[in-house]
């Protein structure tokens, strides 16, 4: 792990001198981790209690909530320099930082608010700040070998909590129910945490794209969607699954085909130097000629993005309506295909979606996870 900490500030460092950068101010929790392996905690309300800070010369300053002081000091010793950083005052709290490694010249961040940008800017005088967010998580997109095997690590955690999952489901269970399977399952395999809830709902819901578990009895003959992500040593990998829980219909049957070859069109087309728009239009072209282009879910959410430190980074699909952004697929790219039919105006027959997270190669592409239910067989007319 030394070693590949070392690797990933080099690359920071390498996009610093790329940039004509002295510094890099990283706010956002990936990138502090990406660059420090602090660990965080993982919740909604901790998003701004952690900071790094690296130099062109190699320097990691961390700056940590007084509550993860403690323990960051003793389990991170490869930091020789850890402060406490408050919530009030903070912009003189990182300007100190500043005048302490660079004193003038440019930083780079990835992520202020308004305020804070006018009072860290107000507060260091002589540093020019300038925004490479989108830079950070682009350099981060492409990862290193040590990334990659743990992601396929990653990848048998989250298999293991959609497996558990789609065992459990049956007619009576409620969603959350099954989605608590499925975390069970992956925190007994060393998952520090979900991405996010566990997406389980079934029937109508599968055909509103819930995308979160609720109270609601799933029925027999109801599809079942699971879109699981974990986190695991760091790296998020995402499924999403959909089942059917006991016997289709010929209209289920289908939709499942539908998407199903619609995935399957999107990871063909998988290979360095193809681009995202390309994916999206080889799985939108099956929709199409499926007749159900007006239910394709890629109208309200591209249907891929990569994964990494972040559950949702670079590169991207286009947005919904647009033919861009398009990034070209380069080796090392992490990315979830996961294209959607939602039936909303149908909800006795739903919604299906199927994605898997893949790796694309030097010469082509790697499924890293493989969450095909039992019920695959049954639902897809080959």
């Amino acid at each position: 792990m030394a070693d590949l900490r070392k690797k990933k500030v080099a690359k920071l460092v390498s996009l610093m001198k790329r940039e004509g950068l002295d510094a890099l101010l990283l706010n956002r929790i990936e990138n502090v981790r990406y660059s420090t392996d602090f660990r965080p905690v993982v919740s909604l309300w901790f998003q701004n209690s952690y900071s790094s800070f690296l130099t062109a010369d190699g320097d990691v300053v961390v700056l940590t909530v007084a509550g993860d002081y403690t323990r960051a000091k003793y389990y991170m010793p490869w930091v020789s320099d850890m402060r406490v950083m408050h919530s009030s005052g903070r912009a003189e709290e990182i300007s100190k930082v500043f005048r302490d490694y660079v004193k003038s010249g440019e930083v780079g961040y990835d992520q202020l608010g308004l305020e804070g940008f006018h009072a860290l800017r107000k507060a260091a005088k002589g540093v020019k700040l300038v925004d490479v967010g989108a830079e950070i998580a682009e350099e981060r997109a492409v990862k290193l070998e040590g990334e990659v095997a743990i992601m396929r690590e990653a990848a048998k955690v989250t298999e293991a909590s959609v497996r558990a999952a789609l065992k459990s489901a049956r007619p009576g269970m409620r969603e959350y129910e099954i989605a608590a399977e499925g975390e069970y399952a992956a925190r007994k395999l060393g998952a520090e945490g979900m991405s996010w809830s566990l997406a389980t709902f079934a029937g109508p819901n599968t055909g509103l794209m819930t995308r979160h578990d609720s109270d609601r009895v799933v029925k027999a003959g109801e599809f079942l969607i699971l879109g699981y992500a974990t986190i695991y040593k760091a790296y998020n990998t995402d499924i999403t699954t959909t089942t059917i829980v006991g016997s289709p219909t010929a209209a289920q049957r289908r939709l499942y085909t539908a998407t199903y070859d619609a995935y399957s069109a999107a990871l063909k087309a998988t290979r360095p130097g193809a681009t995202t728009l390309e994916l999206r239009d080889a799985a939108e072209d099956v929709v199409d000629e499926y007749g159900y282009s007006q239910y394709s879910f890629s109208r309200i959410q591209p249907i891929l993005h990569g994964v990494g430190v972040n559950v949702y980074e670079p590169p991207w699909a286009p947005e919904p309506g647009m033919d861009g952004p398009s990034a070209e697929l380069k080796p090392g790219h992490i990315i979830a295909i996961e294209p959607c039919i939602t039936l909303d105006d149908n909800l006795e027959v739903g919604g299906c979606r199927i994605g898997e997270t893949v790796l694309v190669t030097e010469s082509g592409y790697e499924l890293l996870t493989d969450g095909k239910p039992e019920t695959h067989d049954s639902l897809y007319e080959n």
